[in-house]
């Protein structure tokens, strides 16, 4: 800190409290000082410095009850003359006031901590913020330390391993994609499962999540896939805290929002003090974490030759002699590269005890580690608050932040990531005139993956404005009124380009554009007056608030073909018939609430919620609904019987929970009939689409919750123990109805059935936490250890016993069902038994769908030696849809999550480590990129062609191979069932905060830290050849170094 600056605060504040005559300075006439001393029995000496060590600059240092004090001098020192027995109170604007008894001390040195630092002892719930002590729900604080250990991108990421009970799984490894989120589970079926998220207690909206939300179709090849994340838009170095809700008790207050859980974000405010500069600066390196091996051209040559030898092929004067040949085209390595990301923030807070401010800017900029694809965010931030009078706080919340992504169509199996695992290695990527290759060759139509990034296009622009205003007014003493507006205001756009292609079979006649542009609006009123009492031992709280919102949206986009030129992307230019379409929606909600907290003697605490709630997402029958939520807890440590083992437990705490939730998240206009177009042979006609539900209403959830907290030796110690169970029902689902309703037959005719609610779905689980704080002092050295067990079962579909739950893969097969009693989403398949071992062994086993009719085996056509066998489960000698039954475990979360977290610091040296897994998680490795051999003159795996059976290998992990499409081996089965478990490092970090005294020779600085982290650099698992967490055809995930500096000033 600026020495001058500083000189300037002490000669004001010195100016200040002589005017105000209550303290002494330091300084004072040797007149005064005699005076002083004759009244004074005892001279005390002292240093005030802050948690960082540099000195406090005119803290005032009183003798409590008199107006005996003194200002520290420029290097914090002081020295008072008070009574025998005094107490000292010592406080400095922006920190908290610190009192120490004097007995036999002649030396203090005092270290002041900032008010943030008091942070922890308070915790933010909805409509408020309570001691953490005093909570009954359950809920966990993940502060801005951690938040800064493992965000490289998006704030969600900060999620993994940081809480029991929340499952953060990554999905894609593209720049700026999204975390799949789970409180306590998967709570719903056809609705949305992603926690509610609150910044600043406005309700942060998505806008999209997938490439058909923004006008890119399916470009992204995601599917329903999460990869747009909505948090992406979001600068988490203006994170402070976040605070996750669990149970039912602690997120009934947001009633039909709470179902999947809460997340409360708490950005950074100003401090009283004067003004303090940040930058944070980083710059990483990226790579895939886990590569595919694919044959090389000499491999591949061997490969084809099998089946030459085989008569399955007819012989290749190119790959004749594998031994002439060389290594080919990688294609991996050329559609993946090493990428950077960097990433600079700087921002200000300060202010006086009046007006507080913070504010920010932030760049980020990432490439992704496919070619040609990249994502940047900038983003500004301003937080006011004012104390306009006694009585009246005002404040301020506003973000503006714009971000650019590039994409391609990485994922599915017409993705460049598939086509680069399964192109040929003897096709090169340009041809001699350095164009890209066409290659002309019968069976073979993929296009070149290289070409297919860097020439199509698919952009998306999104720029966002949010934040609140606010006033808190204390209308009498212990009793506030707190009005607040919030918005959400943005706008994206879309936009995708293809030009023609004339490579080899590889043929596009004509280029063509689309471009879609969305606007969204959000506001949020919201008003509450809240209650604060207390009588003896009796303290309680009271609020009442109401709650209103709307959310608007339109768009319109524009499509068409035949322009003149690839250099102008304009579709109103082209020669083609222009598709134009537009569209807009809105909802809203309305809703009361309470909350009526009460705590006796700090033993025996209660709280009470309910809310109530009207969507326009349901008919005007079922449109309000009331949720509640009671919960209790009992502090034994502070009872008197107690006291004997407080040394050893310091803090225990039981809790009791109970609560309902609702789910209104289902999209707007569920329960009506909309229209569609329909051509005729008399022109565009228009029909109903689906068929109207009036009768649809909220999806419920009431959930238990049983907990106790324990700390040992004075919170060096704190276990904390859940369990909970909690129940869905009246899920959102399509009903089944008989065909004769119009529900089947010709797809431009057919009705939608309608939406109803059936089906209940049960979580159950417990939750562990064990944190330690073993070493205090020059040598610090913390661990937190975490993990989650949570099984879900399907209760009921309606009564019906017969109904299940499909799940589709990427061909329309099922791959899986989920019936009553059993766990949701497990994989459904065959059994396998096995390989046919020779031809008796196919004639005497249960027929399977390839049986041949005449009783004649052949390789190409029908099922042969060496290709899977699977059980006859129902024993009817024929392997059909009946034979399939539930095989592994979930495919969407985990059933087990944990972590652990270590770290430790020595004189500024310091690290954190983050190790975090997951059990009872299932994959199915039959994906064309890492098992679909041959098929169209496509590559394999080297994992494949290793391991499979052959008649000299009949102990082979995976069955034969096969030049043609063959169904029977690429069911899903348990042969390619696979362990999804894992355990990562997720995060390492070594860092080093600079001492003082080195900082205070610059003149300039006030703290500086310089660190280097790992992100995803190991993993343990038993797939092995590729990651567990996003395998096939996907974005890989990547592993990243990343250095980084941060200064203060």
């Amino acid at each position: 800190m600026d020495k001058n600056v500083r000189k300037c605060v002490l000669i004001a504040g010195a100016f200040a409290t002589i005017s105000i005559g209550n303290v002494h300075p330091a300084w004072a006439s040797e007149t005064s000082m005699l005076e002083v001393a004759q009244q004074a029995k005892k001279q005390i000496k002292g240093k005030v410095v802050d948690a960082t060590g540099e000195t406090v600059i005119g803290a005032n240092v009183l003798e409590k009850g008199t107006t005996n004090g003194v200002i520290t001098d420029f290097d914090g020192n002081f020295v008072l003359n008070v009574s025998e027995g005094a107490t000292l109170e010592i406080s400095y604007i922006g920190y908290v006031t610190q009192t120490i008894k004097i007995t036999n001390q002649t030396s203090l040195n005092i270290v002041l901590k900032e008010d943030s630092e008091t942070l922890d002892e308070v915790v933010v719930v909805g409509y408020g913020t309570m001691k953490k002590s005093d909570l009954s729900g359950a809920s966990v604080s993940v502060g801005e330390d951690a938040i800064k250990g493992s965000v490289i991108t998006n704030l969600d990421q900060s999620l993994q391993g940081r809480a029991a009970g929340v499952s953060a799984v990554t999905t894609s490894g593209a720049p700026g994609s999204s975390s799949s989120i789970r409180v306590r589970g998967q709570a719903t079926i056809n609705s949305n499962a992603e926690p509610l998220y609150v910044i600043d207690g406005v309700i942060v909206q998505g806008g999209g999540s997938s490439g058909s939300d923004f006008g890119l179709g399916d470009a992204l090849g995601n599917g329903s896939v999460s990869t747009i994340s909505p948090l992406s838009t979001i600068n988490p170095s203006d994170i402070v805290s976040m605070e996750i809700l669990k149970d039912a008790s602690a997120t009934a207050i947001y009633g039909a929002q709470g179902a999947n859980g809460v997340v409360l974000i708490t950005t950074k405010r100003g401090k009283a003090g004067e003004a303090k500069f940040t930058y944070d600066g980083m710059l990483a390196v990226q790579r895939q974490t886990k590569r595919l091996d694919m044959m090389n051209l000499r491999e591949f040559a061997s490969f084809y030759n099998d089946f030459v030898e085989t008569g399955e092929l007819e012989p290749s004067s190119t790959y004749a002699d594998p031994s002439l040949l060389g290594v080919g085209t990688n294609w991996q390595d050329a559609v993946f590269r090493t990428a950077l990301q960097h990433q600079h923030q700087i921002s200000a807070q300060g202010g006086t005890d009046k007006v507080k401010y913070y504010v920010s800017g932030s760049y980020m900029d990432q490439d992704g580690t496919l070619i040609g694809s990249s994502f940047n965010r900038y983003s500004f931030r301003t937080n006011l608050d004012a104390q306009l009078k006694p009585w009246l706080k005002i404040g301020l919340n506003a973000t503006y932040s714009a971000t650019q992504d590039d994409l391609k169509l990485a994922d599915s199996d017409q993705g460049i990531i598939s086509y680069s695992l399964q192109t040929v290695p003897d096709i090169p990527i340009y041809d001699i005139d350095g164009n890209y290759s066409s290659i002309v060759r019968e069976g073979y139509t993929s296009p070149n993956p290289i070409a297919m990034a860097m020439m199509d296009q698919i952009l998306l622009d999104r720029q966002k404005l949010t934040g609140s205003i606010f006033a808190d007014v204390t209308l009498m003493k212990n009793l506030t009124w707190h009005t607040e507006f919030g918005y959400d205001i943005s706008y994206n756009k879309g936009e995708r380009y293809q030009p023609k292609v004339d490579l080899g079979n590889w043929k596009r006649d004509s280029n063509s554009s689309s471009i879609q542009k969305n606007n969204s609006t959000f506001w949020q009123l919201k008003n509450y007056v809240t209650y604060n009492g207390q009588i003896d031992k009796h303290s309680f709280t009271a609020m009442l608030g109401q709650e209103c919102w709307e959310s608007n949206y339109d768009y319109t986009s524009v499509a068409n073909t035949n322009l003149p030129s690839d250099a102008v992307h304009n579709p109103a230019l082209g020669r083609g018939t222009p598709s134009i379409n537009s569209g807009f929606g809105s909802s809203a909600m309305a809703s009361f609430f309470t909350r009526l907290t009460y705590n006796y003697a700090d033993r025996y605490l209660a709280t009470y919620t309910y809310r109530y709630d009207g969507s326009s997402n349901f008919g005007p029958d079922n449109r309000w609904a009331g949720f509640h939520a009671v919960a209790g807890s009992w502090r034994f440590s502070n009872e008197k019987f107690f006291e004997p083992l407080t040394n050893v437990i310091s803090n225990g705490k039981l809790r009791l929970g109970w609560g309902q939730t609702g789910n209104s998240n289902i999209g707007g206009y569920r329960w009506g009939a909309s229209m569609s177009r329909m051509p005729t042979g008399l022109g565009l006609g228009y029909r109903q689409s689906n068929i109207a539900n009036l009768g649809v209403k909220w999806e419920t959830q009431e959930q238990v919750n049983v907990g106790i907290d324990l700390g040992f030796f004075h919170e060096r110690v704190n276990l904390i123990v859940d369990w909970y169970k909690k129940v869905s029902k009246d899920m959102l689902m399509s009903l089944q109805l008989p065909s004769y309703m119009g529900t089947s037959g010709n797809a431009s005719s057919a009705l939608a059935a309608p939406m109803g609610n059936y089906g209940d779905i049960e979580n159950k689980g417990w939750e562990i936490s064990l944190n330690t704080h073993p070493l205090i002092g020059a040598f610090e050295w913390d661990s937190d250890f975490q993990i989650s067990f949570n099984r879900n079962k399907l209760r009921a579909l309606d009564g019906t016993a017969n109904a299940q739950i499909v799940g589709y893969g990427q061909w329309g097969d099922v791959v899986s069902v989920t019936n009553v009693g059993e766990s949701l989403y497990n994989f459904y398949g065959y059994v396998c038994d096995g390989v046919y071992e020779d031809l008796e062994d196919l004639q005497t086993s249960a027929k399977p769908a390839k049986y041949p009719a005449d009783g004649v085996f052949n390789r190409t056509n029908t099922v042969w030696v060496g290709d899977i066998k699977y059980k006859d489960v129902n024993g009817d000698n024929i392997i059909d849809a009946n034979d399939k039954v539930a095989i592994g475990h979930s495919t969407t979360a985990p059933e087990i999550y944990y972590s652990f977290n270590l770290g430790a610091e020595w004189k500024g040296l310091g690290f954190d480590a983050m190790f975090q897994g997951t059990g009872r998680y299932s994959a199915v490795l039959n994906t064309k990129s890492l098992y679909w051999p041959l098929i169209n003159n496509t590559t394999i795996s080297q994992e494949y062609y290793d391991n499979r059976w052959t008649p000299e290998n009949q102990d082979a992990k995976y069955p034969r191979l096969s030049s043609q499409s063959n169904e029977n081996n690429y069911q899903t089965n348990t042969l390619w069932l696979a362990d999804r478990s894992f355990l990562k490092l997720r995060s390492i970090e070594l860092y080093y905060k600079f001492p003082q005294i080195w900082v205070k020779k610059s003149k300039i600085l006030s703290n500086a830290k310089i660190y280097v982290r790992g992100v995803d650099l190991l993993c343990f698992d038993k797939i092995n050849i590729a990651d567990p967490e996003v395998y096939g055809a996907t974005y890989p995930l990547t592993r990243s170094v990343v250095a980084g500096l941060t200064i203060g000033f």
